[in-house]
């Protein structure tokens, strides 16, 4: 298979910053080039990295989109808010339309998958039910309800 010129330069310069210790020799072989090919692509200067990411046209209006999905999360009985919803109430609120209605759609969405795997982490860090009470008849539930003994359920009466 036919790989471009520049391909295997950039290959051999990504090999080699990834593993400095890699010979010249190593590096002709892996890429069935000559060692002067390799001293080649080793003597040019790095492309230049991309630039940083701009900021998101939502920064401004982050905080208040987390309150509403936070504020979603709790509470779980009522309905969740729409993303119309949402684009509404910043442009009443926070007096913001600088977005898109996709721009809101795409960050709300991300964000809801991470407040949720937040959420079900948080949750199983917590214990999920009190510490059994234990008494002399072996291990009783929090009502008192009965306990366990000899591998048996017994009444609350003779748990005791």
């Amino acid at each position: 298979m036919y790989r471009s010129r520049e391909w295997i330069l950039e290959r051999i310069r990504r090999d080699h910053e990834r593993a400095p210790e890699t010979g010249l020799q190593e590096l002709a072989m892996r890429y069935k080039v000559s060692r002067a090919v390799v001293a080649e692509a080793l003597s040019l200067p790095l492309p230049e990295r991309r630039a940083r990411r701009r900021s998101s046209v939502l920064d401004p209006v982050k905080p208040a989109i987390e309150l509403m999905l936070l504020q979603e999360l709790e509470a779980a009985a009522r309905r969740g808010h729409t993303i119309r919803g949402i684009v509404e109430r910043l442009r009443v609120e926070e007096d913001f339309t600088a977005a898109s209605y996709s721009t809101v759609r795409d960050y709300v969405r991300r964000r809801r998958i991470a407040l949720a795997q937040e959420a079900r982490a948080r949750a199983r860090r917590l214990p999920d039910a009190a510490p059994a009470l234990t008494g002399p008849g072996g291990t009783l539930g929090a009502d008192g309800g009965g306990g366990v003994r000899d591998g048996a359920r017994v009444p609350a009466e003779q748990a005791l």
